[in-house]
C-alpha cells in the first residue's frame, strides 16, 4: 500500500523540510488508510452497526500524549478508566471527561486531528506545513485498531494503538420483542 503525505493548504516542502517529510513517508510503512473524511465515516458506520454497548478495551498512545489505559464501557457509557503504570500497576484515573477513553472517545480523537490537519495552520505550524494521517479500522467492528500521525518539522507525532478489545454479552434488559420465544416444556404442549 503506498503512503503519501497530504501538502496542506497547496504549498510545498523545500531544503531541509523536504528531508524530514522523506523520513515520514518512508516510515508510514503497514497497513492502514488514510485518514479522512470519508474512511473515517466509513469505519464510524461500521462501529454503529455494530451495536456494541458493554465492552472492556485496553489501548496505549506514545509520542505527543503517553499513556496506557484499561477502560470499562457499560450501557454505551465509560464506567471506569484505570491508568496502567510502567510497572504494570494499575490507578484508577479520574479524567474530566471518561468519554474520550472509549471508543467513541477514540473517534472523536480523531475527528479532532483531522480538523487539526486542515487547519491554516496545522498542529501549530507553518501553513502548508505536511502531516500524515494514517489508521486501521477494525475489519469486523470498525473501530480505530490504529493511528499514527507525523507532522513536518515536529519532534513528536502521536501513535495510538488498541491492544485488546473484548466485547461483552449485552447487560441491559431486553424489550419482549427481543425475548427468543418460549417453548413448551418436555411432556406440555
Amino acid at each position: 500500500m503506498s503512503c503519501t503525505l497530504r501538502p496542506i493548504r497547496g504549498a510545498w516542502l523545500t531544503g531541509p523540510l523536504l528531508a524530514v517529510g522523506a523520513v515520514l513517508a518512508a516510515g508510514c510503512g503497514g497497513s492502514g488508510v488514510e485518514l479522512g473524511t470519508r474512511s473515517l465515516a466509513q469505519a464510524r458506520q461500521l462501529w454503529e452497526q455494530a451495536g456494541i454497548r458493554d465492552y472492556d478495551l485496553e489501548w496505549t498512545s506514545s509520542g505527543a500524549r503517553s499513556g496506557h489505559y484499561r477502560v470499562a464501557v457499560r450501557d454505551g457509557a465509560v464506567t471506569s478508566v484505570r491508568s496502567v503504570q510502567p510497572d504494570g500497576t494499575e490507578v484508577a484515573a479520574r479524567p474530566a471527561d471518561p468519554s474520550y477513553y472509549g471508543i467513541d472517545g477514540l473517534f472523536r480523537v480523531l475527528d479532532e486531528e483531522l480538523d487539526a490537519a486542515l487547519a491554516e495552520r496545522p498542529f501549530g505550524r507553518p501553513p502548508g506545513t505536511r502531516v500524515l494521517q494514517r489508521f486501521q479500522p477494525d475489519p469486523v467492528y470498525g473501530f480505530p485498531r490504529r493511528y499514527r500521525r507525523d507532522v513536518a518539522g515536529m519532534p513528536n507525532g502521536l501513535a495510538i494503538d488498541v491492544i485488546r478489545f473484548d466485547p461483552r454479552p449485552n447487560t441491559s434488559p431486553r424489550t419482549p420483542q427481543e425475548l427468543p420465544p418460549l417453548r413448551p416444556e418436555p411432556g406440555q404442549s
